[in-house]
């Protein structure tokens, strides 16, 4: 089940993204992942409203983050990675624009597998993270045909 995001959520959302990046970013150490985790729970998750997608329980089990037509997050918990949900979010962006932009980290291939598998193009790398860590960006494209 697709829904916003509440309040309530957070506590949740902010471990989905734990879980998510623990399982997937294998290039940041401790130090990186403390101060990016800091920023994420104070800062990033309470500013915004998020597409949720939850169980029956209603218990989140991945989010997306959106600015217009970017993608700024997707974080499914690792153990519902490969069962769709990451496509259903994807899917949702598609139905809404003709063009969908994000970026991922290089260093993480199975995110970068995933958004080509659902047919996303590279359209230009950046060396270093926004905050200038050494933490190469990929910024891709999806375009409607």
């Amino acid at each position: 089940m697709l829904r916003p995001s509440r309040k309530s959520d957070l506590e949740q959302l902010f471990a989905i993204w734990h879980d998510a990046v623990k399982a997937t970013h294998h290039f940041l150490d401790d130090d990186a992942f403390d101060e990016i985790a800091q920023l994420v729970k104070d800062d990033y998750l309470p500013s915004k409203q998020f597409l949720v997608f939850a169980n029956e329980e209603d218990v989140p089990l991945g989010f997306m983050g959106t600015e217009g037509n970017e993608i700024e997050s997707l974080f499914i918990h690792p153990e519902q990675h490969s069962k769709g949900i990451g496509k259903i979010f994807v899917d949702q962006m598609k139905a809404a624009y003709d063009t969908v932009v994000l970026e991922v980290n290089e260093q993480n291939p199975l995110a970068v597998g995933f958004y080509e598998a659902v047919g996303f193009k590279l359209d230009w790398r950046d060396t270093t993270d926004s905050h200038g860590r050494p933490f190469p960006i990929l910024h891709m494209v999806w375009q409607r045909l």
